[in-house]
């Protein structure tokens, strides 16, 4: 199980070629991804998850802005205890909003002098998203051995295409 649920749920629905792959496509399977990252997955959950998992998708590439996302930030409330401890501060969240307010919480988590640590893939074809934990901030792939290897392969191909055309080009 991945410690972000943020990054599991953008990345729990990809269309492949003519199908499409969706973890809480069907509300049992819905249920059980959602109880494999700490909810109980009830159908409040189910429905707020996947209305937050588009909301963000959009969001995150740019297509949508940040009032997408203000069911969830608007769900966001905190409320102080006094006990013999001192003072501790309890979230106080409609169980409707839970999946998307924790979502939300880990994308303002990843926010930075150096922008988001969480972005689309750079590869055209590739619709995962990553976080990036170089020092940097500079990664550009979900994976190296698939979307980066490619990437370079690509690059590669297409400069020696041009080194051989100039190679045989008339003078």
């Amino acid at each position: 199980m991945s410690t972000s649920l943020l990054l599991d749920l953008v990345n729990s629905r990809l269309v492949l070629d003519d199908s499409v792959v969706d973890e809480l496509g069907d509300d049992g399977a819905a249920s059980a991804w959602l109880r494999q990252h700490g909810l109980d997955g009830t159908p409040d959950e189910i429905a707020d998850a996947r209305d937050v998992r588009a909301a963000l998708v959009l969001f995150l590439r740019g297509q949508a802005d940040a009032a997408a996302l203000e069911p969830w930030v608007g769900a966001m409330r905190r409320r102080a205890e006094v006990g013999p401890d001192g003072l501790t501060w309890i979230d106080d969240v409609d169980p409707a909003r839970a999946v998307g307010v924790r979502a939300v919480e880990e994308w303002g988590a990843l926010q930075g002098e150096q922008g988001s640590r969480i972005r689309p893939c750079a590869a055209e074809d590739c619709q995962h998203f990553l976080i990036d934990t170089s020092r940097a901030n500079t990664r550009k792939w979900h994976s190296m051995e698939t979307c980066g290897n490619r990437a370079k392969a690509r690059r590669h191909y297409a400069k020696a295409k041009q080194d051989g055309a100039s190679a045989v080009s008339p003078r």
